[in-house]
């Protein structure tokens, strides 16, 4: 009798990415078809090249986690909007949002909004924090999501602003892909009263000197108002012809191409 007609079933045989199926073994040849679907919450890959294999979350390459998928149909429509994310790549119509294994999700400066404060403005190391905690250093005016990352025009109008800091998902294929892909945070010191900054003064205002460049909006009957705020100009030249002028102050704010010219007189 030829055992080309035994039909058994092996349970347990591995196939493709690391799942298990039951297959029939077929005059002792095991046909293993690779079984596999799309990524999910939870799964674990290592780099390779410009792209993820899926591991064992055991296997010592294993530096990556699954963290999310976004787009239609799920919690989040884009990676930038998943804690932790570092990378994303598109699989079956969806975003997969990749983060470092083992990384402190809860304090990820991609997800941080208005009103949270961050520990730094600079690096890869900036993390979200309560603005009571000890390390916080900025405060986030605003946050802007943005394709064109680098020309520093999203916090254009985010009135006190003093700084920016932009978060940049890494390429995954090939160089620059994804430039841009990213989200820009308006910050300003932590404690400062951002309604007192300069590029809120308007005419009428008055302004006190608080340093050898900087001036903030006091009431004008106060004793530290040094300034009135006559007019505001896009060229200096142009207070040369306000009566009342003894000084000017000009200033740029982040997203800002051209300076701003106050024409002040006394108080």
């Amino acid at each position: 009798m030829s055992r080309a007609g035994f039909r058994r079933w092996r349970a347990g045989m591995r196939c493709g990415a690391g799942v298990f199926v039951l297959l029939p073994v077929v005059g002792f040849l095991v046909a293993c078809s690779a079984v596999s679907g799309p990524v999910q919450h939870g799964d674990c890959l290592k780099k390779n090249g410009d792209s993820f294999d899926k591991v064992s979350c055991s296997d010592s390459a294993a530096a990556y986690v699954v963290l999310d998928r976004a787009g239609d149909g799920h919690a989040q429509k884009d990676c930038i909007d998943v804690a932790g994310t570092e990378y994303d790549y598109y699989d079956s119509g969806d975003s997969v949002c990749v983060g470092d294994k083992g990384a402190d999700t809860a304090h990820a400066v991609n997800v941080a909004q208005i009103g949270d404060c961050l520990t730094g403005s600079e690096g890869s190391s900036v993390l979200k924090v309560a603005c009571t905690d000890a390390t916080a250093r900025y405060k986030v005016l605003g946050r802007e999501t943005a394709s064109m990352i680098g020309l520093n025009m999203e916090c254009k109008g985010v009135k006190g602003t003093e700084r920016t800091y932009s978060f940049e998902l890494k390429a995954t294929k090939g160089i620059g892909a994804g430039l841009g892909h990213g989200v820009t945070f308006c910050l300003a010191d932590k404690d400062a009263d951002t309604s007192r900054t300069v590029d809120n003064a308007k005419v009428g205002d008055c302004l006190q000197e608080t340093g050898a460049n900087d001036v903030r909006i006091v009431a004008c009957g106060s004793s530290d108002a040094k300034y009135k705020v006559l007019r505001s100009v896009p060229v200096s030249s142009l207070c040369d012809n306000v009566s009342g002028v003894t000084a000017t102050y000009s200033y740029k704010s982040p997203g800002e191409l051209m300076k701003t010219y106050l024409c002040l007189g006394s108080p």
